[in-house]
């Protein structure tokens, strides 16, 4: 009897060694912040689950709808989009935008380590700048750039004046493309600002608040959103190209995703889809604070 069992269990150990192996390919995901990774070794493209992450979660582009919890915007409408015309099997992971990128006062811009490390695919709607380009790789733009502007407390209480930023106190936010460094490449006087004159903030809420307590004399970011926030007054007269190109994938060097990304978007901006997902901007996300479909869509009427 004893023979038996003994018989029985040698077989359930073959059984199950066997499972396991025919299991150890499996795809798994695990949530980005415990430091796993995705894993879909030994399948091909056509399997293999592409994770896209946002982050910036700051206007109608990407935001989270407080009644489904569902991730929406127009970042999201076009990648599901693209994501069909290639066939691909998209998911989407939230994760704090500084693990895409970062760019903190007194240190060297830097790839964040969730985009580094692989807990996705790529980071959504990162515009391709110079310093970004020389670490990873971009998928064409679906977008039109954007600009930068200067904005301060309204009536310029502090007499900013954009011609000239010697000794003043600019505020930035953190990892995003409207930084210090595409401010030393304008043509006006001051620049490169002194770092002790750059004041980086965690948030745009945050930034707000530095220039409505006069810590800072301007804040230098996105115009499309600054102009729509009826507590500071946009500087005219000055627009700042900080990009190579507009709102792109970013991605590690060694990602293939560009590779079906490029040509399944270039059969989405050439076909009537493409014109209902920019007007979906006010349509469908016009609740939420952001930009024009005339201010992102390539050739849009």
């Amino acid at each position: 009897m004893s023979i038996v069992a003994l018989v029985v269990a040698v077989i359930g150990l073959i059984l199950a060694v066997a499972s396991f192996a025919q299991n150890a390919n499996n795809i798994f995901f695990i949530d980005s912040s415990t430091g796993a990774q995705s894993s879909s070794d030994g399948m091909n493209d056509d399997d293999k689950i592409w994770v896209l992450a946002i982050g910036h979660l700051a206007s109608s582009t990407e935001y989270i709808d407080e009644i489904s919890g569902q991730i929406m915007g127009f970042d999201v409408d076009i990648a599901n989009a693209v994501c069909r015309i290639a066939g691909k099997n998209c998911r989407w992971s939230v994760d704090v935008f500084t693990r895409c990128w970062d760019s903190e006062l007194g240190e060297a811009q830097r790839g964040g380590v969730g985009l580094y490390s692989g807990f996705y695919d790529a980071c959504t709607g990162w515009i391709n700048k110079y310093e970004r380009s020389r670490t990873f790789r971009f998928s064409d733009a679906f977008s039109t750039p954007d600009e930068a502007a200067f904005f301060v407390k309204p009536g310029n209480p502090l007499a900013f004046d954009y011609r000239d930023i010697s000794n003043k106190k600019i505020g930035f936010i953190d990892g995003f493309a409207f930084d210090e460094f595409c401010v030393a490449r304008q043509d006006i006087q001051g620049v490169p600002i002194l770092p002790e004159n750059s004041m980086h903030y965690a948030t745009r809420d945050d930034l707000l608040a530095g220039i409505e307590n006069e810590e800072v004399d301007a804040g230098f970011d996105n115009v499309l959103v600054w102009s729509k926030v009826d507590k500071v007054d946009v500087i005219p007269d000055f627009r700042a190209q900080c990009g190579i190109a507009g709102r792109s994938m970013m991605m590690r060097q060694d990602n293939t995703l560009w590779q079906w990304w490029n040509p399944a978007f270039a059969k989405l901006r050439n076909s009537t889809e493409y014109h209902r997902i920019c007007g979906d901007l006010l349509f469908k996300h016009g609740h939420i604070p952001g930009p024009n479909p005339e201010d992102v869509c390539f050739d849009y009427e």
